[in-house]
């Protein structure tokens, strides 16, 4: 028969192995340091238990582990795509907005040179100036 005690009971221990006859402590004693395993149902029961409890721990860790993975890798991925998406997005508006640009400018430009000529025709076009075939000038 094993007996157990806490270790705040250590100095009770020693005062009742003191009062026992020589040989009953040296068999609790000896009984306590060879001491095997509970092999009782209940003991087997909570090993089990324990065994049971630690694996479906170790197996929720090894899930949650994955899980996080997975939600890391899709994260990162929606963010790649959101970014690269947003790069072409903003390629097209930039280019739209050059090409617009350019259309402005040149329709302003246009414009402007129908309203200056609106505005004031001007004399009309000169023709090239020919040499005078009896004076040379």
């Amino acid at each position: 028969m094993s007996i157990r005690f806490i270790s705040s009971s250590a100095p009770l221990l020693l005062a009742a192995l003191a009062a026992l006859p020589l040989g009953m402590a040296s068999q609790a004693m000896a009984a306590d340091s060879a001491e095997k395993p509970c092999e009782t149902d209940l003991c087997r029961s909570v090993r089990q238990s324990w065994a049971a409890v630690r694996h479906d721990t170790s197996d929720a860790a090894q899930w949650t582990k994955k899980e996080s993975v997975k939600g890391w890798d899709a994260t990162k991925n929606g963010v790649s795509d959101a970014a690269h998406w947003t790069g072409k997005e903003g390629e097209k508006g930039w280019k739209a907005t050059k090409n617009g640009t350019k259309d402005a400018v040149h329709d302003t430009s246009v414009w402007t040179k129908k309203a200056v000529h609106d505005l004031d025709p001007g004399q009309p076009a000169k023709t090239p100036a020919t040499k005078n075939s009896t004076t040379g000038e």
